[in-house]
């Protein structure tokens, strides 16, 4: 199979309509194997031409058949009326036949004609297929070439990672970027297995809440058999300690995705929310850092109260501090980054507010260098802002993945939106977009220096955060805008549902 290099050419000569390129015959052959291109013979072309003049004498009979339809609707709506009126019940058994007969022809020829249309509807749509596969034909050879859907989307996927495959050969890139594709689907369909069961234990939560979490769950737990049962013990054991349902949410997936005897993190988790209500956390926002200092727990069974302390001296935002504090590394180095990246967003003109503290606190303990940073986080606000009114901590969330180029995250967004989307009817765009957020981050490309476009995922690098868990950030975005009951900056928030986003199962990231 040739290079992506060359399959990108290709694609996207034929895609002008203007073909250089010289594919071997068995190129050729599996790239039309692929359903990419379609290569078509004089004589096939003569013959596409010919189908596709028809294409007006159905569209009149499509038309017409639309009006017969609407016809006998009519006269099978005057049947029904009929035969269910008080008058019909007056009549004799004989005239009551005769017009249950007449409903019951009428009933099966409107069917039938509904069956007719729809085959011609098919025909015609198939017509108008065809014909835009001749509009786009071009010479190749004896023969002419035209690019399909799927060859058009491949084109589209290839050409944002370019800068990384463009040596590789194209099978195996296909077949690694087929795999993400597939754990999308796996991890959405998981997501809605979880939905269906969390809605009838958490009555009155909201959707996108309930799809936030069913994504977390999905990733971290991917058997529902025994994840709902984990979650829902862990909602329970959550109920004294906060009324704030995102706080709630945050400490029950942490605690399901805990090793540890539910009843014993219950009990340490109870005892963290009266630690950090003594170092400055208010109430409302008090199970939520607790959670986070559980999850950062030390390798010696400690906890960094010290640090979340530390950070609380220079942010208002107790989750920024929480997650800052929990770091194993030096507090100056992490304040440095935290620092510079608040720095970045005032050159910008971002007001101090929950979302600049949050989104320099994610990259912060992130693998990236808040010098180099700015440009990749800019495209990615930038085309995140056609659809959220305040993209920039879902924009610092995708930056945070370090080993992926700006628009290759917005990529993957935008697959992770069609394939939510298909599930998760009902919500609106901000918030499938919010979810295709949170079902992206925790991807971890490959760590080396050259990348394998044929390697699975590393895992992630352990030692940045205490405890066992490896990389970490506790957000899902979910809701389009609230008043942050957990912050210590006022104001309207975007808001976030707060989560343990885990990555993929496995595979590298295409």
């Amino acid at each position: 199979m040739p290079t992506c290099k060359t399959v990108a050419e290709f694609l996207g000569q034929v895609r002008a309509r203007a073909v250089t390129t010289v594919l071997s015959d068995g190129d050729a052959a599996q790239l039309t194997q692929l359903q990419l291109v379609q290569f078509l013979t004089a004589e096939e072309v003569q013959t596409l031409s010919a189908e596709v003049a028809q294409a007006p004498t159905v569209s009149l009979e499509v038309e017409r058949e639309n009006a017969d339809r609407a016809r006998l609707a009519g006269e099978l709506q005057q049947d029904v009326a009929r035969d269910h009126s008080i008058l019909f019940h007056l009549h004799g058994k004989e005239t009551q036949a005769v017009d249950l007969d007449q409903e019951a022809k009428d009933r099966a020829q409107f069917q039938a004609e509904t069956a007719d249309l729809a085959q011609k509807e098919l025909a015609f749509n198939q017509l108008l297929g065809k014909r835009a596969m001749l509009d786009s034909l071009t010479p190749y050879g004896d023969r002419s070439v035209a690019l399909t859907v799927a060859g058009a989307v491949a084109l589209r996927d290839l050409n944002v990672r370019l800068y990384r495959f463009a040596d590789t050969d194209f099978a195996a890139y296909l077949a690694q970027a087929q795999r993400i594709d597939q754990e999308l689907d796996s991890l959405a369909t998981g997501a809605a297995t979880y939905v269906r069961a969390l809605a009838g234990g958490i009555p009155g939560a909201d959707p996108d809440y309930l799809w936030a979490i069913g994504i977390g769950l999905a990733k971290s737990k991917p058997d529902p058999a025994t994840g709902v049962a984990q979650f829902l013990a862990a909602y329970g054991a959550t109920a004294n300690l906060s009324s704030n349902a995102e706080n709630r949410l945050m400490a029950s997936e942490i605690l399901a995705g805990d090793p540890r005897p539910l009843a014993d993190e219950a009990r340490a988790l109870g005892q963290l929310v009266h630690d950090v209500r003594g170092i400055g956390v208010p109430k409302e926002s008090a199970l939520g850092v607790a959670s986070i200092v559980l999850f950062g727990r030390r390798a010696d069974g400690s906890f960094a109260l010290e640090g979340v302390r530390e950070f609380l001296k220079s942010t208002r935002s107790y989750e920024s501090a929480a997650l800052l504090g929990i770091v194993n590394e030096a507090p100056e180095a992490v304040g440095a980054r935290f620092q510079a990246l608040r720095e970045l967003f005032a050159q910008w003109g971002y007001r101090y507010s929950e979302d600049t503290e949050l989104s320099a606190a994610y990259l912060a303990v992130s693998d990236n260098d808040p010098q180099q940073v700015g440009p990749k986080l800019a495209i990615l606000a930038r085309g995140l802002a056609a659809y959220l009114q305040y993209p920039l901590v879902a924009a610092a969330i995708l930056g945070s993945i370090t080993t992926l180029e700006a628009n290759e995250g917005l990529n993957l967004v935008e697959k992770a939106y069609a394939v939510i989307g298909r599930r998760a009817s009902g919500l609106s765009q901000t918030e499938l977009i919010c979810l295709a957020v949170r079902m992206v981050h925790g991807i971890r490309n490959e760590l080396v220096g050259t990348l394998d476009a044929t390697a699975a995922a590393a895992p992630a690098a352990a030692g940045g955060f205490y405890g066992p868990h490896g990389f970490f950030m506790p957000i899902v975005i979910a809701h389009y805008g609230y008043y942050a009951t957990y912050g210590g900056i006022a104001g309207v928030h975007p808001g976030h549902v707060h989560g343990m986003p885990t990555g993929f199962g496995g595979a590298g990231v295409g």
